[in-house]
């Protein structure tokens, strides 16, 4: 049976939804709710919250799915087999059944035995099917082979026994749910096998593509707990995946799933933009992986892209840029020197857009975002690719990781690409020392911005080993006692430190919070009987927090005691700030839905800054909407919760987080009221009251896919909207208006300006037309026809425009050429050319002709154009450009005239 591959996503979900009373849910993004996952990589993904029991089952708890995953990053990549297999792919769908607690076993294989056999068509005697064979820890799943033996009637040579690496999935981390799995295999023939002999060539024998599973039944009825004992689970789940790309593979009968009718389009796009044909070589086998590899990525990136994933150096963003690059790369290797890879976004779309409509509203977004990453990869690749063939060029089989950190940092070669072109070549890269020179990358970057240069920094590296860090107490108190366990000075290590130097301090336990997160580090004042210094910022290093001072007065030794003072009104209008920022986040996840996820943000004593990931410009009308529900939660009086948990734990819980930070295995997780609970190490507020009132006072793009917002909170909010109201009541007063009616009064005035600038540009234009006379005067006959040639500086653009209209219609058969210099600097040009004219004599290409001449450029129609330039003292050169275009084009009479004027 050949069904297209749209039909046998169709048939899928109207089998178990209508025939077997499952939920039909629509696809969940790429991004999945949880952002500690990279990406959505399989079906189940969205339910996990269920499986783990944090969520109730859905109602009834059956539910179908098509769901869109990508494996492109990660432990889970497929990208090194994409292309080079027939199965592999970066995107896909995974077509899954799921059962919280509902049926199992007994239920789902003759379920899966009936669809595959009956609404596929798939031939039974071509299907093999795999159980988990036992190990000593969980027995053989013998209630599986009981079903597949004696209810299906599978021979038992067809029923094979497997290892736990291939037929247990689970637990999910340490302790969890898991279970035997049990997989549908399809033989597709001999000539897709490896060899003739049965003993070589099989299931769990070979990785050839003969045989594909394309079907796996996982039974979740076993619960791992901290001792590493399974015992059974109260409540059984069922949890499937069949894959739309191999199933349309098996019943399309393809060499490869790109042949399929869900890829092949593209395919025959990217063969079609390359010039490269997608064909059999002299052996009859397709080598084309090059065409593959490209056409498997345009449809993962546009996937991406569409699901709000934008380019960027971090997590998902980097995933995004790989793949885009890695595909741009092997396009070059096509000869493929501009950006292409947008112009396959259509073909995805096409393919996809009917049951994925999202996809169809942001196509041209999408085709953007892509493009300006093609465009800043040609920017660089071609000296970075001479870079990367002398590193290939050099002896020995291992390429230096720091000229490969220098690659990626001063190119934008991502290492994985790098390390995968060095591959082809015979070469492995020194990945150790990658990371040596991308961590002294980040410590110098960071470090330099507070004044420390790198001399310090194994002074600070070896005090982090020793003390252990720095106990951080300003969650609790602002004040408190510590000890000085190290002093810096000009990036030495000191003994002491003295009044009127500056300095760094390190301490072993500190109220100050050091940078990070966002929000800026504390100030105010260190003490003892002796010593008063005052703390200008407290950053981060390592574990260790860093106090940048300025002696006062006395001096300070390493081990003496120190009592700290921190900025309370600096501290808490931070605090403010940094609450607002997590009430702003949640409100416009609340309004644009669950894609918006934090992209930065910066939060001190004076403002908020938040950065977020929005593929479209919010309405002012919208943003009104956010600051409304921003402010009835601030008025909610909801109290603010923080809990101190592992981070596999705060995972569980759904928690957002900032994806890029890095956290460690014990996390801080913050809670407002029940519309915010998010990872984080900063202060807040103990109650969302205590905001007072959040302002946002500007929106704007900072990159592709990326809006940044401002806001203020509390008393400077306050401030802020009484400052505006000022400015209001004295422009209202200067207008003699109220300001209800200032809005209609300066429309009221505009319009009059507009009306004032109508009269005077009128009277400009009648004093330029006076000039037409003596232009008349000026013609010059060529031929048939007649040509005016003249500098009118310092005539406007608009004054030249006017003035060549209307002598091409007061004088039949001319051409007109003008210059002016309108303002230092500047020159205008315009061309007219009587219809008549214009078979043989181009207004366009005349003002063309002479813009290049001032360094300009321009256009425009055939019978009149303009353009500009800035080589102002080019004018004449321009002009006489202008008479030979007029003499070679205006016939043979043209080359006894003159020159103009």
């Amino acid at each position: 049976m050949s069904l297209t591959g749209n039909e046998i996503r169709d048939k899928f979900i109207a089998y178990f939804r209508d025939k077997r009373g499952h939920l039909h849910l629509p696809s969940a993004s790429l991004i999945p709710d949880n952002p500690t996952l990279l990406l959505t990589s399989a079906g189940m993904v969205p339910f996990v919250p269920i499986f783990l029991g944090q969520t109730a089952p859905t109602s009834p708890p059956r539910v179908v799915t098509a769901q869109k995953c990508a494996r492109a990053g990660g432990k889970d990549s497929d990208i090194e087999n994409v292309g080079r297999t027939a199965r592999h792919h970066s995107f896909f769908e995974m077509m899954g059944n799921f059962s919280f607690g509902d049926y199992f076993k007994a239920e789902v294989i003759p379920w899966a035995w009936e669809f595959a056999t009956g609404d596929l068509g798939l031939e039974k005697d071509r299907l093999t099917v795999t159980i988990f064979g036992g190990d000593k820890e969980v027995p053989a799943d013998e209630e599986a082979f009981e079903i597949w033996h004696k209810k299906i009637g599978l021979p038992v040579e067809r029923i094979i026994r497997m290892p736990r690496k291939d037929n247990f999935w689970g637990p999910p981390g340490p302790t969890g749910p898991c279970g035997p799995c049990s997989e549908i295999y399809y033989d597709r023939g001999v000539k897709y096998g490896c060899s003739d002999d049965p003993d070589k060539c099989g299931i769990g024998k070979c990785e050839c593509d003969r045989y594909l599973e394309f079907w796996n039944l996982v039974f979740m009825e076993l619960f791992k707990d901290e001792n590493g004992k399974f015992k059974p689970l109260a409540s059984k789940n069922v949890d499937t995946g069949l894959g739309l790309d191999r199933v349309a593979l098996i019943l399309q009968k393809k060499n490869n799933t790109f042949e399929t009718d869900l890829l092949f389009p593209i395919l025959q796009e990217v063969s079609k933009i390359t010039k490269h044909p997608y064909e059999k070589d002299a052996l009859g086998h397709w080598p084309n992986n090059y065409l593959k590899i490209i056409t498997d990525h345009a449809r993962c990136i546009t996937f991406l892209a569409t699901d709000g994933v934008r380019m960027s150096n971090l997590g998902r963003g980097y995933v995004l840029r790989f793949i885009t690059r890695r595909a741009a790369r092997f396009g070059r290797l096509l000869g493929m020197k501009e950006p292409f890879l947008y112009k396959l976004v259509p073909a995805v779309v096409k393919i996809y857009g009917g049951y994925y409509q999202e996809m169809v509203t942001a196509q041209n977004l999408v085709e953007t975002i892509i493009k300006e990453e093609e465009e800043r990869f040609a920017h660089t690749i071609e000296k970075g690719s001479n870079i990367l063939d002398e590193l290939l060029a050099s002896s020995g089989d291992t390429i230096e990781g720091k000229a490969v950190f220098n690659l990626y940092s001063t190119y934008g070669y991502p290492v994985e690409l790098t390390r995968e072109i060095a591959k082809e070549k015979g070469k492995i890269i020194d990945m150790s020392g990658f990371e040596a020179a991308k961590k002294e990358h980040g410590q110098v970057s960071s470090v330099n911005k507070f004044n420390v240069n790198i001399a310090a920094d194994s002074y600070l590296s070896d005090l982090s080993k020793r003390s252990g860090g720095t106990k951080f107490t300003g969650h609790e108190k602002l004040e408190g006692e510590s000890e000085v366990i190290g002093l810096t000075s000009g990036g030495q290590s000191i003994e002491e430190l003295n009044e009127g130097q500056e300095g760094e301090i390190i301490l072993d336990a500190t109220s100050f919070y050091a940078e990070s997160g966002g929000q800026v580090g504390d100030s105010g004042v260190l003490e003892n009987k002796d010593a008063r210094m005052r703390v200008l910022d407290t950053k981060k290093h390592g574990d260790l927090h860093v106090h940048k001072v300025k002696m006062e007065s006395g001096a300070l030794r390493s081990g003496e005691k120190v009592i700290s003072h921190v900025d309370k009104d600096r501290r808490q209008s931070a605090m403010l700030h940094h609450s607002s920022a997590h009430v702003f986040l949640a409100a416009a996840r609340e309004y644009f839905g669950k894609t918006v996820f934090q992209a930065g943000s910066q939060v001190g004593p004076s403002g908020m800054r938040f950065d977020f990931t929005l593929d479209r410009q919010p309405k002012a009308t919208e943003l009104k909407q956010i600051e409304t529900l921003m402010n009835e939660w601030v008025r909610s009086n909801a109290s603010v919760q923080t809990t101190i948990m592992p981070i596999e734990e705060a995972k569980k819980t759904g928690a957002v987080a900032m994806f890029g930070e890095k956290y460690g295995d014990i996390v801080r997780v913050v809670r407002m009221g029940d519309f915010s609970l998010e990872f984080c190490g900063g202060t807040h507020v103990g109650n969302v009251s205590q905001i007072g009132l959040i302002k946002l006072i500007s929106e704007g793009s900072i990159s592709s896919g990326v809006r940044r917002v401002e806001a203020l909170a509390g008393p400077i909010a306050w401030q802020y909207i009484n400052d505006q109201l000022t400015h209001l009541i004295d422009a209202s007063a200067s207008l003699k208006t109220s300001p209800a009616e200032l809005a209609s009064q300066i429309e009221r005035l505009q319009e009059q300006l507009k009306d004032k600038e109508r009269l005077v540009q009128s009277l400009q234009e009648q004093i330029a037309l006076t000039t037409i006379p003596a232009l008349i005067a000026q013609a010059k006959q060529v031929g048939n026809l007649w040509a005016i040639v003249s500098d009118l500086s310092p005539s406007s653009a608009d004054d030249l425009k006017t003035i060549a209209q209307d002598l091409v219609k007061r004088k039949p058969k001319t051409i007109v050429l003008l210059a002016s210099i309108p303002e230092p600097g500047k020159v205008a040009l315009a061309c007219a050319v009587d219809s008549s004219l214009t078979g043989s004599i181009n207004a366009g290409a005349m003002v063309k002709t002479a813009a290049n001449i001032v360094g300009g450029s321009g256009g425009g129609r055939a019978d009149f154009a303009q353009a500009g330039g800035k080589m102002p003292e080019k004018i004449k050169e321009a002009l006489d450009a202008g008479w030979q275009y007029i003499m070679q084009h205006g016939g043979d009479q043209a080359k006894t005239a003159g020159k103009g004027n």
